[in-house]
């Protein structure tokens, strides 16, 4: 096996990922995963944390409790942000369901911010404690979410045991009732 101090940089940031991974799996109830790839540059992760969607021709979005996006750590990271798929329904100002291309605004980036990071922080979308109306994907979902902050977040429990640390944020405001 190399030695991982003579692998290139991407190399041993993919190790690295696949190790906060782990870690990250083995302090959360709300997260688990499966990698691609050798080393992982592919990760399909699942949330089971409270997150909501909107039913076919439904005005009110209901609760749901399982969703799957795709991370795929290309040439360019982390350089550039993962390219993250969403794979199931979902009714959220910055994502968008599957259905509909699966596109997720993740807001700001820094090569900084492991995966493990990132993958808490897109649940933490999921529940709605993080958001933005100023960046959105999905106006409907934008116009219920400000309609609605009294309901916000939609599932407040920590994804992970060191629920205290603080996540990054999104750039510009979050949870924000003000227009640009």
């Amino acid at each position: 096996m190399t030695n991982l101090n003579t692998r290139s940089p991407r190399l041993r940031r993919l190790h690295a990922d696949l190790i906060a991974m782990v870690e990250l799996a083995k302090v959360s109830d709300f997260i688990s995963f499966e990698p691609a790839g050798t080393p992982p540059d592919r990760y399909r992760v699942v949330y089971t944390c409270r997150g909501l969607y909107l039913p076919t021709d439904a005005t009110t979005p209901q609760p749901n409790d399982h969703h799957i996006a795709d991370f795929y750590l290309h040439l360019d990271y982390p350089r550039r942000p993962p390219q993250i798929v969403w794979r199931t329904p979902v009714f959220h100002p910055n994502i968008l369901s599957g259905e509909r291309g699966g596109a997720v605004c993740i807001g700001a980036w820094t090569p900084s911010e492991s995966l493990a990071d990132l993958v808490v922080r897109v649940g933490e979308m999921v529940q709605y404690r993080q958001y933005s109306l100023n960046d959105v994907l999905d106006p409907q979902a934008a116009a219920w979410a400000e309609a609605h902050p009294d309901v916000l977040p939609v599932d407040n429990r920590p994804l992970t045991v060191y629920a205290a640390q603080p996540t990054p944020r999104l750039s510009g405001p979050t949870r924000s009732r003000e227009k640009e």
